[in-house]
C-alpha cells in the first residue's frame, strides 16, 4: 500500500500518526490492546509502562474524536469534554509563543495534551482545512491535502484509488 498523502507538515504529524494508528483496510490497529497500545506509544517517543485500562479508553477516545473532527462529523461535545480533562488554561512560554499546557503530568496525557492543543491551533491558522479522511467509507486514512485547491478526497493507498475508478466509470454511464 501507498502512504503517499500523510506528509502533514511536521506540527500535525503526530496528530495524523494517531489517527492512522487504525489501518481499517487492513483490518489492523496498532492500538487494540492495551499492551499493543503501550507499544505504539513507545515508538512514538512516548515513554509509558503499561497502560490501565481507563487510560487505553483515554487514547481510543481521543483517536476516535479526532477522526471524526476531522471527517467533518459533530464531535464538538467531546472534543471539550476531552479539552476540559487534559488540557489547562493557555499561556505564554518564556520566549513568548503561545501554550496550551496539559493539565495533568504525565507522559500519556502530555501526549494527549499535545495532539488536541495541535489539533486547536491548527482550527486556529486554517491548516485543519487541509486534513482529510478518505472518502472510501472502508478505509477512512487520515492525510494531509497539499492540492492548491483543498479538494482531494481519496488517500493515495492503491486500493481506494482502484475502488473509485471503476465507480466513476459506473456513474458517468448510467442511462446513457
Amino acid at each position: 500500500m501507498s502512504f503517499a498523502r500523510t506528509d502533514a507538515p511536521e506540527e500535525l504529524s503526530r496528530m495524523v500518526e494517531l489517527c492512522n494508528s487504525a489501518r481499517l483496510l487492513a483490518t489492523e490497529d496498532a492500538l487494540i490492546t492495551p499492551t499493543s497500545a503501550a507499544a505504539w506509544l513507545r515508538s512514538q517517543d512516548v515513554v509509558v509502562g503499561e497502560l490501565g485500562r481507563r487510560d487505553h479508553e483515554l487514547l481510543l477516545r481521543v483517536r476516535e474524536c479526532l477522526r471524526d473532527h476531522v471527517e467533518g462529523r459533530d464531535a464538538t461535545r467531546e472534543l471539550n469534554k476531552l479539552a476540559r480533562q487534559l488540557l489547562g488554561a493557555p499561556r505564554w512560554s518564556p520566549e513568548g509563543d503561545p501554550v496550551l499546557p496539559p493539565r495533568r503530568t504525565g507522559p500519556l496525557t502530555g501526549y494527549l495534551a499535545e495532539i488536541l492543543g495541535t489539533a486547536f491551533t491548527a482550527g486556529l491558522t486554517g491548516e485543519r482545512d487541509r486534513l482529510k479522511t478518505c472518502r472510501n467509507p472502508d478505509c477512512r486514512w487520515v492525510f494531509y491535502d497539499r492540492s492548491p485547491a483543498r479538494n482531494s478526497e481519496w488517500c493515495a493507498q492503491e486500493d481506494c484509488a482502484a475502488r473509485r475508478t471503476p465507480r466513476r466509470h459506473r456513474s458517468r454511464h448510467v442511462g446513457g
